[in-house]
């Protein structure tokens, strides 16, 4: 079963939407418990289905990592490796991590200032 990381973001996003405006009652309680034990279900499954630690046949071990190191300073121009993976090839995971850091840090203040 193959989970989509972004599916279940906008899930938990809807839930803590949905928990936060319905009114203050005993199904509300339920309600919380419902939708974290559906997304501990997801978190379980998608780590039931990682591949094992160090197996050869990983997706992070193969070509892609050799074609970086050897090809990457002239396909980006950087002479910094990291950086020009980060910046060229990487871009897009980078954003989406700074987004999710920054929703993070957001949902704590306004958790800490609800109080």
């Amino acid at each position: 079963m193959q989970i989509d990381p972004l599916n279940l973001i906008l899930f938990a996003l809807v839930a803590a939407v949905l928990i936060t405006f319905l009114p203050r009652t005993h199904f509300k309680s339920v309600f919380t418990i419902i939708l974290l034990g559906i997304i501990g279900y997801f978190l379980v499954i998608t780590v039931a289905e990682m591949p094992p630690f160090g197996d050869i046949a990983n997706p992070p071990v193969n070509e892609l990592m050799l074609r970086f190191v050897e090809q990457g300073v002239e396909e980006t121009g950087v002479p910094n490796l990291v950086t020009g993976i980060l910046n060229d090839y990487r871009a897009i995971d980078t954003l989406g991590e700074a987004t999710v850091i920054f929703l993070a840090i957001a949902g704590a203040v306004a958790t800490i200032k609800a109080h």
